[in-house]
């Protein structure tokens, strides 16, 4: 983030507050085991390790933030912050996240003690977790930032429409001729070319289609959801600035936001001047609401009614009882005049 270290004039303007290492990283309770391992350092939902354990990214996606927990080897929480970004399609993308990982990994790397924590990287040749140079002597003084978030939000609304449009075509008032639905609205092109393939159909039904006529028009919501934005990030000018004494050999966390380590040496003296600063989060919070538009068209089409042509069976009935209605038309008895 760049935050420059505070000029060591602050050291006699500022609280301090004398503290042993063992006493720096309270107990915290142990999860079963870890998820699986990551494939790179920045991943959400996995484990990856680094010295003195690992650490884990949960995208919370639902309230717009991303929570960092760091883990010892025990399997113990010893570094657990929830800073309000939202997750992006990439942790490794997220510099915020990345600086929490890294602050993790250098305060799990400082529990492991001074020889293992010695085994990291020179600062000067690597970047965090690394170890920070000791210019020696009975007392040092050391700077370090630490970042916290207040997520400020602004209400955003928008709406989404989806469509169901189903188009009948009916012949002489009873006759379907033409039925299909389109995820589409009436409006779209490929509804009008079905709107000109059903009157197609009813004129070779000789018949004459009239305009489609709206039927039904129903537009219920199907739900909401609310997501996160990020739209900017700013300092509140909210500062605070404390020290911390610290005796060797003792391995602290030191630097801009904490992500390098600084080993104490035995009968060594270390003041470390913390500069605390709040940033402001602008984030949308839209609610996005799904709206369903089931429309139903029909066209009608009126032409000449066509009478069914008989069989072969049906027009040899058709004369028998023809010739029978004949015949008892001749046998009915005439009246007398």
């Amino acid at each position: 983030m760049g935050v420059p270290s505070k000029i060591l004039a602050l050291i006699g303007e500022v609280p301090v507050s004398l503290v042993f290492v063992g006493l720096i990283f309270p107990a915290a309770p142990a999860q079963a085991a870890p998820p699986p391992a990551c494939g790179t350092q920045f991943q959400y939902s996995c484990s990856a390790a680094t010295l003195g354990g690992y650490t884990v990214i949960t995208p919370l996606a639902s309230t717009g933030q991303t929570q960092i927990i760091g883990y010892n080897q025990s399997n113990s929480a010893v570094f657990n912050q929830t800073i309000p970004f939202p997750p992006t399609g990439s942790a490794a993308t997220d510099v915020h996240v990345q600086q929490a990982v890294l602050q993790a990994d250098a305060l799990l790397a400082a529990q492991t003690g001074v020889v293992q924590a010695q085994t990291l990287p020179s600062c000067s040749t690597s970047g965090p977790p690394c170890i920070a140079p000791n210019p020696g002597g009975e007392t040092v003084v050391t700077n370090s930032t630490t970042y916290s978030y207040v997520a400020v939000d602004t209400p955003v609304s928008q709406r989404v429409d989806q469509y169901s449009t189903t188009l009948t075509a009916i012949l002489n008032g009873s006759q379907t001729v033409f039925q299909q639905t389109y995820a589409l609205p009436f409006s779209d092109p490929a509804v009008q070319a079905a709107v000109s393939q059903a009157d197609a159909i009813l004129v070779a039904d000789k018949a004459s289609p009239k305009a489609p006529v709206l039927t039904s028009n129903p537009t219920p919501t199907q739900g909401s959801q609310l997501s996160y934005v990020l739209t900017g990030v700013g300092a509140s000018g909210n500062v605070s600035v404390t020290s911390t004494d610290t005796f060797g050999p003792a391995a602290i966390t030191v630097g801009d936001n904490q992500t390098d380590v600084f080993i104490v040496l035995a009968g060594q003296l270390d003041t470390d001047v913390n500069t605390s600063e709040e940033y402001n989060v602008a984030r949308n919070a839209v609610t996005t609401t799904t709206y369903l538009t089931t429309q139903a068209y029909e066209i009608d089409g009126s032409g000449p009614v066509t009478v069914p042509a008989l069989s072969g069976w049906g027009l040899a009935g058709l004369a028998l009882l023809l010739t029978g209605s004949a015949s008892l038309l001749l046998r009915r008895p005439r009246s007398s005049g």
